[in-house]
């Protein structure tokens, strides 16, 4: 095979990944950029029932953050945020009863909040000072038992704004 022909399917390759991730991102709660207001840009990532999710919202906002991020029983891979985390957000809010290994994480390194719901969440998040901030609602957990699904606990998030 010739190298120009190389070059021109390697090309074509970039280009429908890059088709692809565009597409991706415009889906309704995911990365779903929906409103700016006090210096604050307001996104609904509520598609992100994992950190694995989160980490590519994270990667692809640019910093500094104000994450809201939701309680699971599940156990989370805290290593893939780890430097996206120490690098970009500037505030973790956290909602949910119980302690999370994210306080224990990130608590000593980042401004870290726990509160018991997405509403007071949204609260704490209203109270930041911080101007050009972008507030990145991306739960890292299933919507269940409080919300019937992702889309139903994204649209509660956003009529909070």
């Amino acid at each position: 095979m010739k190298v120009e022909h190389k070059i021109s399917i390697k090309n074509k390759l970039f280009i429908k990944r890059e088709q692809s991730l565009n597409d991706f991102s415009s889906i309704e709660h995911r990365l779903d950029f929906f409103s700016k207001s006090n210096g604050k840009s307001w996104i609904n990532d509520s598609k992100s029932t994992d950190i694995g999710a989160t980490a590519f919202s994270l990667e692809n906002i640019d910093g500094p953050i104000i994450w809201i991020v939701g309680e699971t029983q599940q156990e989370r891979d805290l290593d893939i945020i780890y430097d996206l985390v120490l690098s970009k957000v500037e505030e973790i809010i956290y909602y949910g009863s119980h302690e999370t290994k994210l306080k224990y994480r990130f608590g000593s390194k980042v401004k870290y909040s726990q509160l018991l719901d997405i509403k007071s969440a949204v609260k704490m998040a209203l109270k930041n000072q911080s101007n050009n901030i972008s507030v990145l609602f991306s739960p890292a957990c299933s919507s269940f038992p409080n919300h019937e699904n992702y889309k139903a606990r994204g649209e509660y998030f956003k009529n909070l704004i």
